[in-house]
């Protein structure tokens, strides 16, 4: 008797404590789809396969539309994923898919072409419009996000995804020199808009403060560059330059900002032809990250479909469009969107554990889902029209606005140069001289001493590197002015200044003709006057 109640109450232990126990469930669901087509092609590079027909799960089968652009970016070096948006300098703010595109396409001035994209993260659409996970472009923390609990998805420049929750070290300035290589001095930001507990912390001001700043000691004004904030008064990003330095009361300037503290003025440190950014720092593995984007859930798991997840069950249950991204572990990285809301045309949409069958059957090793709904949207370039093609039926009936998105592009980024130790006490190059144009508008000038390439500004803004100091510019016909600067080994020689600005025209054939022509009636008319 006393055996079978013991054995009873043992059975009734193990039925309560695994009631109570949580649990992680790997899915054994039945999927399959169904296809009723399926069509696949090429861009520049980059995959592009929908499949129309249904999906089976655990038995219950749903018309759907899925599309698919992807490409391996570790074979395909030419291809790289970008974080995109539209904001404008001084602002956040939302566009679509479309506009996004146009903004990002123009901000790399023709470095890069955008192929395909997908919408990004969820935004609070009621209020600033802003990502809920942090924005990262081009290393610069744009917005640090809302929340840290959710996903962050980051891409290297070698190719490599790194994802999890974002790790943030604190808000600190930032300097760059004038060829944007980082000096490598820690200024940590504790405040904004406050009075310095003492001489060495370190404060910045922006126009939320609504007053001259009034603390004793320097302090250094700053022309923005780009000065965003959400009005919470605790999330910045600022880039600017050195206006002045002053002891007085200092005005904060309209889109501008001004730090105080002591460890700022330590000599050589922050100049006028420096960048100061100011932004909150990721760390870990997220550390250095060219872009990133926040996700919510975790869609797929070294290869397996998840079936628990962070948000409510009515959210994750519900069948709907769905915007995805999925890694795999051969350098392979892919967009999905599933259409949905529209039962009628086959696009019934699906809930989580669907979006992560259907991430896996693609060869997901990794995925995370990003903002559905309204917002799931992906486009294409289309070479035939030179525009891009919206590929799926966004259930708003037209492309919503929103924070950011992702995008397939092929070109070259620039890559910044390495940090630099500060003080900096490399030996600095000198400038190259004799600087002329042959008839051929070939560019020549004397070579540098420990020089490994040269780089030639031209207007101030487009830049040719070249190992020769012999040049071929390939430039449109007009007037041009030309500057040029030395860079030897990085870690050894500090690269030289630029060289004054030349001038240089280039000319059709019929304009050379006549201008020689004129060259000549001028020298006839010279010689008749001198006969005279």
């Amino acid at each position: 008797m006393l055996k079978r109640l013991t054995k009873r109450f043992i059975f009734l232990f193990i039925v309560v404590v695994a009631l109570f126990l949580p649990t992680k469930i790997s899915s054994q669901a039945a999927f399959k789809i169904i296809a009723t087509s399926t069509e696949t092609k090429f861009v520049r590079g980059v995959r592009h396969t929908v499949i129309k027909g249904e999906i089976e799960y655990n038995g219950v089968r749903s018309p759907q539309i899925i599309n698919y652009t992807g490409a391996n970016v570790k074979v395909n070096k030419n291809v790289k994923v970008v974080v995109g948006d539209s904001y404008q300098e001084h602002g956040l703010g939302r566009d679509n898919l479309r506009g996004q595109i146009y903004s990002t396409n123009l901000r790399y001035g023709g470095a890069i072409k955008i192929i395909s994209g997908v919408n990004g993260d969820f935004f609070h659409i009621n209020t600033t419009g802003t990502s809920v996970t942090a924005h990262v472009r081009d290393y610069e923390v744009i917005f640090p996000g809302t929340t840290y609990a959710r996903t962050l998805v980051g891409f290297k420049p070698n190719g490599d995804v790194v994802h999890g929750k974002p790790i943030f070290t604190g808000y600190e300035v930032l300097v760059y020199d004038e060829d944007g290589a980082l000096k490598l001095k820690q200024i940590k930001v504790p405040a904004f808009n406050r009075a310095p507990r003492n001489e060495n912390e370190v404060i910045a001001y922006f126009n939320e403060y609504k007053k001259d700043v009034t603390s004793s000691g320097k302090k250094m004004v700053f022309t923005g560059i780009d000065v965003k904030s959400d009005g919470s008064g605790s999330r910045y990003f600022a880039k600017g330059k050195l206006d002045f330095i002053t002891t007085g009361d200092a005005a904060i300037p309209n889109n501008g900002f001004v730090l105080v503290g002591e460890s700022i003025f330590e000599e050589g440190l922050i100049t006028e032809t420096d960048t100061v950014v100011i932004q909150n720092v990721l760390g870990g593995e997220f550390a250095d990250i060219r872009y990133a984007m926040g996700g919510y859930d975790y869609l797929v798991i070294d290869g397996e479909p998840q079936t628990s997840f962070f948000t409510d069950e009515a959210f994750y249950r519900t069948r709907a469009p769905r915007t995805a991204i999925g890694v795999k572990n051969d350098g392979t990285i892919f967009f999905v969107v599933v259409d949905g809301r529209q039962k009628p045309l086959g696009m019934e949409g699906v809930s989580l554990m669907e979006l992560g069958e259907i991430m896996a059957y693609f060869g997901a090793d990794v995925a995370v889902n990003v903002d559905g709904g309204g917002s799931s949207t992906i486009a294409l370039y289309n070479e035939e029209t030179d525009n891009y093609d919206i590929l799926n039926s966004p259930s708003d009936g037209n492309l919503r606005s929103n924070a950011n998105g992702m995008f397939f592009v092929v070109g070259e980024l620039e890559e910044p140069l390495p940090p630099v130790a500060f003080p900096d006490l490399r030996p600095v190059l000198s400038m190259p001289e004799n600087i002329y144009f042959t008839a051929e508008g070939n560019l020549v000038f004397e070579p540098v001493e420990n020089a490994l390439y040269y780089q030639i500004l031209i207007d101030g803004k487009k830049k040719i590197t070249s190992e020769l100091p012999n040049v071929a510019l390939d430039l449109d016909l007009g007037e041009y002015e030309v500057q040029v600067k030395a860079f030897g080994n990085h870690e050894e020689f500090r690269q030289s200044a630029y060289t004054s600005a030349i001038n240089i025209s280039f000319y059709s054939s019929g304009m050379l003709k006549l201008i020689e022509g004129m060259k000549q009636y001028g020298k006839n008319a010279n010689k008749q006057l001198t006969e005279n």
